[in-house]
C-alpha cells in the first residue's frame, strides 16, 4: 500500500521556491519598449533688419572764387540714390554760412540787397524749389570764424516715401547782382546741403505745418527723423 504524503509536509515549501525562481528571471532579463514616434521638420525662425541707403555723388560740388558783380557761375549739383530695403521718407538740411571781406558786409545778405542770391532746385519730373533759409541761426562748429549762419532742416524731397532706386539730383545756383556794391568786395558763403533719410514704416509722416515738397517739415506727433 502507497504511503500517501500528509497533508501540508512539503508542498508549500515547492511553491514558495518556485515564486522564488520567478522573481530572479525577473530580475536578471531587461525589457526593450518599442516606441511609435514622429517628427516632423524643425521650423527655423530668421530676422534680418531692414536697412536705409542714402548714397550720394558730390563730384558736383563747385569751389568759385573771383565772383564779379553780374556773375552767375555754373550750378552746382549734388546727385542722390535710394536703395534701402525700406521705403524711407527723403529730406535735406540747408545750411549758408556766409563772412564778410574788405568791404565789411556778408556776401550772403538776406535782411540787405544785392548780395548774393541762392536757388536750390532739383530734376524730380515735377521739378521741386528748396526753401531757402534767410534768419540768422547758431553756426555749427566747424563753421569759418566769423561767419553768420542760415539753416533750415529736413525740407522734404516729397510727401511720399521712396523706394528702391530712386533718384533725384540736386542743383544749386548763385548770382552776384549786377548792383553789387563794394561792401560785397572779398565776401564769402558757403552753401552745404545733407541730405537724409527716415523709414516710412511705422513712422507715419505728421509735421507741424502742412508737408509740402520742398519745405521744411518739423515733426509732430510720433513722427521722427532720425
Amino acid at each position: 500500500m502507497a504511503r500517501q504524503l500528509r497533508s501540508g509536509a512539503r508542498a508549500p515549501l515547492l511553491v514558495i521556491g518556485s515564486i522564488i525562481a520567478a522573481a530572479a528571471v525577473a530580475m536578471a532579463v531587461s525589457v526593450t519598449f518599442g516606441l511609435y514616434s514622429s517628427k516632423p521638420a524643425a521650423e527655423n525662425n530668421s530676422f534680418t533688419a531692414g536697412d536705409l541707403t542714402l548714397t550720394n555723388n558730390v563730384t558736383g560740388a563747385c569751389t568759385v572764387t573771383g565772383m564779379a558783380p553780374g556773375d552767375s557761375p555754373t550750378a552746382c549739383t549734388l546727385a542722390l540714390t535710394y536703395s534701402g530695403s525700406l521705403s524711407a521718407y527723403l529730406a535735406v538740411d540747408t545750411l549758408i554760412e556766409t563772412q564778410a571781406g574788405s568791404g565789411g558786409t556778408d556776401l550772403y545778405n538776406p535782411g540787405g540787397s544785392n548780395g548774393l542770391t541762392v536757388s536750390i532746385v532739383d530734376n524730380q519730373t515735377t521739378s521741386v524749389t528748396y526753401t531757402v533759409p534767410n534768419t540768422s541761426t547758431t553756426c555749427p562748429g566747424g563753421a569759418p570764424t566769423g561767419s553768420t549762419c542760415y539753416e533750415l532742416d529736413n525740407e522734404l524731397l516729397g510727401t511720399a516715401a521712396y523706394t528702391n532706386g530712386a533718384t533725384d539730383t540736386i542743383s544749386t545756383s548763385v548770382t552776384l547782382p549786377a548792383a553789387a556794391g563794394n561792401i560785397y568786395q572779398a565776401g564769402a558763403a558757403q552753401v552745404v546741403l545733407t541730405a537724409h533719410a527716415v523709414q516710412s514704416k511705422n513712422n507715419t509722416m505728421s509735421c507741424t505745418a502742412t508737408a509740402t515738397k520742398g519745405a521744411p517739415c518739423t515733426p509732430s506727433g510720433t513722427f521722427a527723423w532720425s
